[in-house]
């Protein structure tokens, strides 16, 4: 009996590739488009409800993919989260990075504030749902912070870094108070985040107490300067 050679054995299959899941709604699972409606959706859910109230289900539906989908770009509802934050954060810092790389070198500690809070206040108005959504995070405990902040200084740190070093160095030069960067930073931050927070609110105590208040842009012009000044004012020596 003539044994079969090797040439007469059926070749083995191969085990099939396993395909992205398809969208729902049509379209190319690998395309960018994809992932930006995934994230544009993933952000408004958690700011809507959260990081623990916030649905995946939600998420897929809003963005008009499957569940299934969503797991294969981002695998879980926290790595999602991270995302939507990092990308948020650097959104605006990215912003603030550009205009503030844009003036003079020369600018002083004055123009560095100066373009800071009208970069951020302007940056706030155009992304109006970012202070809660940070609000949101840091009430949460702030469990995705670090991941963020690091990634946030490690391409964004020459605008506080800068801002630090103009602080010590014009005080050690007496052309302003010694101020501690921390609580400059805080201040500066505090009065610009709070512009939006508090804006619900004003809008319907405003008439109460005889005001009427407008959130267009006179008003956040006038918002930049007092601001400012009032951060300057702070740290000017007398002359």
């Amino acid at each position: 009996m003539v044994k079969p050679n090797s040439l007469s054995k059926k070749p083995r299959k191969r085990a099939a590739v396993k395909p992205a899941p398809a969208l729902e709604t049509g379209g190319d699972p690998g395309s960018g488009d994809t992932e930006k409606r995934i994230l544009a959706a993933a952000r408004k859910e958690f700011i809507a409800k959260g990081l623990e109230g916030a649905r995946m289900q939600a998420v897929a539906t809003e963005a008009g993919v499957n569940k299934a989908l969503l797991h294969y770009y981002f695998r879980s509802k926290d790595k999602l989260y991270q995302k939507v934050l990092e990308d948020t954060i650097s959104t605006v810092w990215g912003k603030l990075q550009a205009e503030f790389r844009a003036q003079p070198q020369t600018a002083g500690v004055e123009g560095i504030v100066r373009t800071i809070v009208s970069t951020y206040i302007r940056t706030l108005a155009a992304n109006p749902d970012f202070p809660l959504f940070v609000f949101r995070e840091i009430a949460g405990g702030g469990g995705s912070f670090p991941f963020v902040l690091q990634e946030l200084l490690r391409n964004f740190r020459d605008v506080p870094a800068t801002l630090v070093k103009t602080l010590q160095d014009e005080a050690k030069a007496g052309l302003i108070k010694p101020v501690h960067p921390l609580h400059f930073i805080m201040n500066l931050m505090g009065m610009t985040v709070t512009t939006f927070l508090a804006m619900p609110m004003l809008q319907r105590l405003g008439p109460a107490v005889g005001l009427k208040i407008e959130f267009n842009d006179a008003f956040l012009e006038e918002r930049i300067a007092s601001i400012t000044d009032t951060l300057l004012n702070g740290i000017r020596t007398k002359r």
